[in-house]
């Protein structure tokens, strides 16, 4: 068991030669999660597109992290292997939840079952059958924390069970992932700045929305080269507040000129709509 540790943030996708083996799925109770190795390829064609991702699984109580784990806990890492000639895209990461942890230390991620997938390109020449790995890494938490891995293998496309498994962790997956914000959706300004090269200033930033847009949860997304704390969001009728204190970090090669942040709204029957925006630090 570990206590909860400060925030270490790391994410990597890579690509390798030919891996083999055939399981497709992998327990890791004693981290409290089950991991699972799922795609949504149906027919290997040249040149397709598809996704490869993984099932984690959290016991009831239990959670792991998002990308930007909040003031404690670590990222969950996804590591993918093809052969070569396949091109992976960035891991795309559901909206998270906000939960309080011990000592009042705010965290981001995940209760519930979460996927995180990436597109991947197959070249001219792919065949009928695509051998995959996957190496995943997490930090469970409840009122202890505990280290979690697995390593998945399968031969794509799935079949059977697996394959119905994977159509089933696919279905609705989309509806999660941060979009855009439309044109006309909603503006956003920034007051308090700017943001010195290196040092920190409180920030307030605005949302207009276009409609009241329910409740509001902000997500920060600084990055390495940037850290932010104490953010506070209100609404009232089709205006959000969001202060923070942003840090641009002593050292960075090239200082951050925005911060990247998903922003939930959930209406009055619960649904979570979540998109990207950029806020100006400049």
């Amino acid at each position: 068991m570990l206590p909860l540790p400060r925030c270490v943030k790391r994410i990597r996708i890579a690509t390798a030669g030919l891996v083999l083996g055939l399981a497709v799925s992998a327990a890791a109770e004693d981290s409290h999660v089950r991991a699972r190795l799922v795609s949504d390829l149906e027919t290997p064609t040249p040149g397709a597109t598809f996704r490869v991702g993984v099932v984690l699984e959290p016991e009831p109580g239990w959670h792991v992290y998002w990308r930007n784990p909040g003031g404690a806990g670590l990222t969950t890492e996804v590591d993918l292997e093809l052969p070569a000639g396949y091109g992976i895209g960035d891991l795309e990461w559901p909206a998270p939840v906000r939960f309080t942890q011990p000592g009042g230390i705010i965290g981001y991620g995940y209760k519930e079952p979460v996927l995180l997938a990436a597109e991947v390109r197959a070249p001219a020449h792919a065949g009928a059958a695509l051998p995959v790995t996957a190496k995943a890494s997490w930090l469970a938490c409840k009122d202890v924390c505990v280290l979690g891995s697995a390593e998945l293998a399968a031969e794509l496309p799935l079949a059977g069970e697996s394959g119905e498994a994977a159509r089933s962790a696919f279905a609705g997956w989309r509806d999660r992932l941060p979009r855009p914000a439309r044109p006309g959706e909603v503006s956003v300004s920034v007051t308090g700045g700017p943001l010195p090269v290196s040092g920190s200033a409180e920030l307030t930033v605005w949302l207009s929305w276009a409609e009241p847009p329910g409740a509001v949860e902000v997500f920060p997304d600084p990055g390495r080269g940037l850290k932010v704390e104490d953010v506070r969001t209100r609404s009232r009728d089709t205006l959000t507040r969001i202060d923070l204190t942003a840090n641009r970090l002593a050292g960075s090669s090239r200082p951050a000129s925005t911060l990247p942040v998903v922003v939930v709204r959930t209406d009055g029957e619960g649904r979570r709509t979540a998109l990207d925006l950029d806020i100006d630090l400049d």
